[in-house]
């Protein structure tokens, strides 16, 4: 009873903790907004305004997003209620990843302590609390982020159900909806599934008709997004129906990313690479995903993963217990699938490949078990050591990374085009296509949209109303272009260009405002 009690403190510390420093200037750090954050906000505003995205299609199994490149949907669809509850704000666009991300840290005990025990289930909580990609990822709102947490929540669903049915069946509504949070999963999540069950019929944990039955409930709950799939690989028209569009995306590239419909072996061999740098040996990422000076992992828990996949590995083939080899089997499996992404997704980084970190977190507490069962003494030097790479990863975080990603999150830009965007007297905006990183006409535009909170409707040209004001058609109020294109002047319009550009304009101009490095121009008569 008293060791209970310890437990739950711990428990609770723990966890309250882990929440309390993901909050810490939530919204300020990172400040600003990231170009695919914007896109996946304006469209949840869209959704929780009119029930489509901001193009007008009715409940997308998969938004258009960028046209060329598409986004998942239910990171967005997770905005909504928050979207009607705050209005359209950044605490609202990123509320979702937060909550669901706090979530996660209990669900690490709850599955350490369904593999091994609750001692292990309160380390692996703790390697998750601390861990930087965990802490990183929870702060702003990137669709494929929200992969891993789903999955991890039916997989512990599915460690329950080996014993209690029902939970095995719930499990499958919620390794369907995985599809729902990345594309990775349509070529992940069936061969773990498919793998995991094949091993559990021969060894008789589960029966074929049980294993039909889940068959069943996963292809309900993945049905719409793999119908988006097959419209786009054959090329067949957007399917309507009344409860939701599954659409065909003429312009899109994302199958070039996937190897196993472009094979060749240099490109796996460079896939595997990418894998090691970023997972195992931790290298430099980009900084919105990874502070190189600690690694999305830290770097001190190098051996540890090593010591614990080696060690796990051997222990899952010699256990005798099979009610035991199934659930730790199926953490092999969770690991393997992480593999398998990495291996035949195009040169991955830390967001490409976030369904393997979870798997390694568990991993690297095994590690630390096993060296601290061979080394007492290890035990609180190895905590000790945790803490202190917590402690520094979150001095960088606040001060370094705050003050870097600002630029890379479009801080300057949104400002100045809000401003831009508010200047009275100027009907039409002629805007950079310069993000001060970045030159790309199709980001500053959902930038400006996200910035000045430009209405769906408004943007379909439904009505000339947003924002309470009424102003041109959105085709003839803005502008996205280059500095070379600027040439055909209009001395009714407010240009916004980056300074780097001012060279390059040919007409006379006023200077009205400067923000950082943009400059609002007016042409002289």
């Amino acid at each position: 009873m008293k060791e209970l009690r310890h437990h739950r403190i711990l428990f609770w510390t723990i966890l309250l903790a882990a929440i309390a420093v993901r909050c810490v200037g939530f919204v300020s750090v990172p400040g600003g907004v990231n170009q695919d954050e914007a896109m996946a906000g304006v469209d949840a505003w869209a959704l929780a305004q009119y029930g489509t995205d901001r193009y007008g299609i009715f409940l997308p199994v998969h938004f258009t997003a960028w046209g060329y490149s598409q986004m998942s949907v239910l990171l967005s669809y997770c905005m909504v209620p928050f979207i009607r509850l705050l209005g359209f704000c950044t605490l609202a666009v990123r509320f979702p990843m937060l909550l669901v991300s706090c979530g996660s840290v209990a669900l690490a005990y709850l599955t350490g302590k369904r593999l091994f025990s609750p001692r292990f289930g309160l380390l692996v909580m703790t390697l998750t609390a601390v861990n930087p990609w965990h802490f990183m990822q929870s702060r702003w709102s990137l669709d494929c982020n929200l992969f891993p947490h789903v999955f991890l929540l039916a997989f512990y669903l599915m460690l329950l159900g080996l014993e209690k049915r029902r939970y095995l069946y719930l499990s499958m509504i919620f390794f369907g909806l995985t599809f729902y949070c990345y594309g990775v999963a349509v070529y992940s999540v069936p061969l773990f599934l498919a793998g995991y069950a094949a091993w559990c019929i021969r060894k008789r944990r589960l029966r074929v008709r049980e294993v039909l039955l889940c068959v069943l409930l996963f292809t309900v709950a993945a049905l719409p997004e793999i119908m988006v799939m097959a419209i786009n690989y054959f090329g067949w028209p957007t399917v309507e129906t009344p409860f939701f569009t599954m659409s065909y995306f003429p312009e899109s590239v994302r199958s070039s990313d996937i190897l196993l419909l472009n094979f060749s072996f240099p490109q796996l061999w460079r896939n595997l690479a990418a894998m090691v740098r970023t997972c195992l040996l931790q290298c430099p990422d980009a900084i919105c995903n990874s502070l190189p000076k600690f690694g999305p992992m830290y770097h001190v828990s190098i051996p540890f993963m090593v010591l614990g996949i080696v060690q796990y590995t051997r222990e899952v083939f010699s256990e005798k217990d099979m009610s035991v080899k199934a659930r730790r089997f199926a953490l092999w499996c969770f690991l393997l699938m992480g593999v398998w992404v990495g291996s035949v997704t195009y040169e991955v980084n830390v967001n490409r490949i976030n369904i393997i970190f979870f798997p390694l977190i568990f991993l690297c507490g095994y590690g630390i078990r096993t060296a601290v069962n061979k080394l007492k003494s290890l035990r609180y030097m190895t905590f000790a050591v945790y803490g202190v790479c917590f402690v520094l990863f979150l001095h960088s975080y606040f001060t370094e990374f705050a003050v870097q990603i600002r630029t890379y999150f479009n801080v300057n830009f949104l400002n100045a085009v809000k401003t831009a965007d508010m200047t009275e007297g100027y009907e039409r905006l002629y805007i950079t296509s310069n993000a001060d990183w970045q030159v790309n006409p199709k980001m500053t535009e959902i930038l400006t949209q996200y910035a000045c909170g430009i209405d769906a409707a408004y943007y379909q040209e439904k009505t000339c109303v947003t924002g309470g004001r009424t102003l041109l058609p959105y085709s003839q109020r803005y502008h996205f272009i280059d500095a070379e294109d600027i040439w055909d002047v209009d001395p009714e319009g407010l240009y916004l260009v980056h300074v780097t550009e001012m060279q390059d304009i040919p007409f006379s101009y006023d200077i009205l405002e400067r923000d950082g490095h943009y400059v609002l121009l007016s042409p002289l008569p």
